[in-house]
């Protein structure tokens, strides 16, 4: 007070300090805080307290579940149930990764844990809009028949009884049998049945990589084309080859179909992989319905250690509107085998359309340099190219020219270059002379990596 009792100026100054900071501001500290400084937080003040209950902070959650046995490993199996309880009622995204059980004991835990957390989910009424729950991996010995059994009743219990609001849902990696794989999509089939007959928008993204179990030929049961008919919403689809069939197809384009007005299917990835059944015959026709009633479809194609050009032309069939390809062929390397048909007779074939080629091949007894240059200046509308394998420098730097020369539209190249040496230093001065001739095209319009690597 001065003299007259009047405040001083200083007084009448808005104090400054964390305890009047606005409750927007707080929540943007508090949301990179860890669980247990968040808990500490919530215990300064009662301020704070009600700050932490905010929605916004409990939204997006990831679980990693170990399969190693250790005191902390099960802490984490508790703090995942505990979060359920105290903050479900807000989760909206949620994320459980398994890592592989290391017995049935684990096995068992993670059964336990899992059926308490759904069940604690649904108590508090969440609204989740995404779930995923990756690499459960079923088919695994730690896995006995009881409690996987048991899991998968949970699961399709909650999908059945709270996927109606479901918009995204991933099982990747789940590796079940056949009965058990189409007991939990019939679930989300059924609570996404009443989300259509509401008129209400259901789940648009649906990621079934490795749903099943590696060695089983879905695409010759019936019931699984029946199921993914229900699915009427799907913008988005991940499945592998090994279910992929003509019924299929036609299951997809009458989902499509009825919605009107056009599909809604944008993104379909389909994953080829050597070990899975893939001897089966698609016909291009299914293929062709399917992109009639999908005017903007893009289909994604990735094909592993398939290398026989026969097997591959069954695969890549030409009236698929292919955007992405990705051949690899990893470690293997056979003398009889060729990268040069699929270059020269099956990409092609997909000239109009495709935009990203990824290219993993050993393919050191033959150079493909000539076929691959081809291949890009004939796809019209390629833009990302990947490339790991055995090349000449000399490739890099005419595909660099004719880029400068606007014979291509490429934005992305990315170029690994193998060597049968242990020494790449001649390999990264060739390299870095490429880059200082086409510093100015590359720094300007291009993201760029090229290096070299040995092989051996």
């Amino acid at each position: 007070m001065d003299e007259e009792g009047g405040e001083l100026e200083e007084d009448k100054k808005p104090k400054l300090g964390w305890a009047n900071l606005p409750d927007v501001c707080l929540r943007q500290v508090f949301w990179w805080l860890r669980d247990r400084d968040r808990v500490k937080a919530a215990l300064v003040c009662h301020h704070w307290h009600h700050v932490m209950r905010s929605p916004s902070l409990w939204r997006v959650r990831n679980f990693n579940l170990s399969g190693r046995i250790s005191r902390t490993r099960r802490l984490a199996l508790e703090t995942a149930v505990c979060y359920a309880k105290t903050y479900g009622a807000y989760l909206e995204d949620l994320e459980i990764r398994f890592s592989h059980p290391l017995n049935s004991l684990v096995a068992r835990r993670f059964q336990q844990t899992l059926r308490t957390f759904l069940a604690a989910l649904r108590k508090t009424g969440g609204r989740l809009r995404r779930l995923t729950v990756n690499h459960m991996a079923l088919d695994r010995a730690a896995w006995c028949r009881s409690v996987r059994n048991s899991l998968v009743r949970s699961l399709a219990f909650y999908l059945r009884r709270e996927g109606s609001r479901l918009g995204y849902l991933s099982l990747r990696g789940a590796r079940l049998n056949l009965p058990q794989g189409l007991e939990v999509l019939e679930a989300v089939a059924a609570a996404q049945q009443h989300i259509h007959l509401g008129r209400r928008p259901g789940i648009t993204h649906l990621n079934l990589e490795d749903f099943f179990s590696q060695p089983l030929a879905v695409f010759v049961s019936p019931a699984f084309p029946q199921v993914m008919n229900r699915f009427q919403g799907l913008c988005t689809l991940t499945l592998n080859y090994s279910c992929l069939s003509d019924e299929l197809l036609a299951a997809l384009s009458a989902a499509c179909r009825s919605l009107g007005g056009g599909g809604s299917l944008q993104t379909f990835t389909v994953r080829c992989h050597i070990h899975e059944p893939h001897i089966q015959v698609v016909w291009g026709d299914a293929w062709s319905h399917l992109a009639q009633h999908c005017p903007d479809l893009r289909v994604q194609i990735t094909v592993e250690r398939i290398l026989d050009v026969d097997k591959l032309g069954r695969i890549l069939l030409r009236e698929i509107p292919l955007r992405l390809l990705s051949l690899t062929s990893c470690y293997f390397s056979e003398q009889d085998w060729s990268a040069k048909p699929a270059l020269t007779s099956l990409v092609p074939c997909y000239r109009s359309c495709l935009q990203k080629l990824t290219l993993d091949l050993n393919n050191s007894h033959e150079s493909v340099d000539e076929e691959l240059l081809e291949v890009v200046l004939l796809c019209s509308r390629l833009v990302y190219l990947k490339v790991w394998a055995f090349l000449d420098i000399s490739f890099l730097d005419r595909l660099l020219q004719k880029r400068l020369e606007k014979k291509t539209i490429l934005r992305t190249i990315k170029v690994r270059i193998y060597t049968n040496k242990y020494e790449t230093q001649d390999e990264d001065g060739q390299l870095e002379e490429v880059y200082s001739r086409y510093r100015q095209l590359i720094n300007s319009e291009l993201h760029y990596l090229a290096i070299s690597y040995p092989m051996l």
